[in-house]
């Protein structure tokens, strides 16, 4: 048994290796926890003992990938709680290492959230630089041209569509993107979960 013990221990120190920057508490219930099924199982193999653990050990899969998905889990749960864009980010970045879906996750929640904040900044902005800051149009015979003025202001022909309505505007259309952002991020977290992904 002491050869099985030996063995256990070397693939949990690199289980532990793989959960650093979780809470030590939690990083022991874990080890307990795969320690405690890992002898469990051994009880149950027939055959050499030698022949069993290595069975056991390599049942569980890379000490690696266990340590991957309690920390994907935990993340994941912590996005949950605190539902901020930077936990839920932090949460789908450490996805996007782990998988493709995980990296188009995350690539489309940094495009929502940076549409949202860019929506709040020109919001914020108007008051501030009221002449330089607006949704522009240009209407020039067969060329018609849209966008978000700068701090250079308009240039030429071009006419301000918004007004002061881009504030209440913008503070829309920047919340509700965050906040469909969030459900989307938080929508695909707990599909993290999900064999499928």
């Amino acid at each position: 048994m002491t050869a099985a013990n030996g063995k256990i221990d070397s693939y949990l120190k690199r289980v532990r290796t793989g959960l650093r920057g979780l809470p030590d508490p939690e990083v022991t219930e874990i080890l307990n926890e795969l320690r405690a099924h890992m002898v469990e199982r051994l009880e149950l193999a027939s055959g050499s003992r030698e022949v069993a653990i290595e069975s056991v050990l390599r049942s569980f899969g890379r000490p690696e990938q266990i340590a991957a998905l309690y920390v994907a889990e935990n993340l994941v749960s912590r996005a949950e709680s605190s539902r901020t864009p930077w936990t839920i980010l932090r949460s789908l970045f450490y996805w996007s290492t782990l998988s493709v879906i995980g990296f188009m996750v995350f690539m489309i929640c940094v495009v929502g959230y940076g549409i949202g904040v860019c929506f709040f900044l020109a919001a914020l902005m108007k008051p501030i630089h009221p002449q330089a800051v607006g949704l522009w149009y240009r209407n020039d015979p067969g060329n018609f041209s849209l966008h978000v003025g700068g701090f250079l202001g308009p240039a030429g022909q071009e006419h301000e569509l918004l007004g002061w309505w881009l504030v209440p505007v913008g503070c829309s259309l920047g919340g509700g993107t965050i906040l469909l952002t969030t459900h989307f991020a938080l929508w695909s977290l707990r599909r993290l979960r999900s064999p499928a992904l």
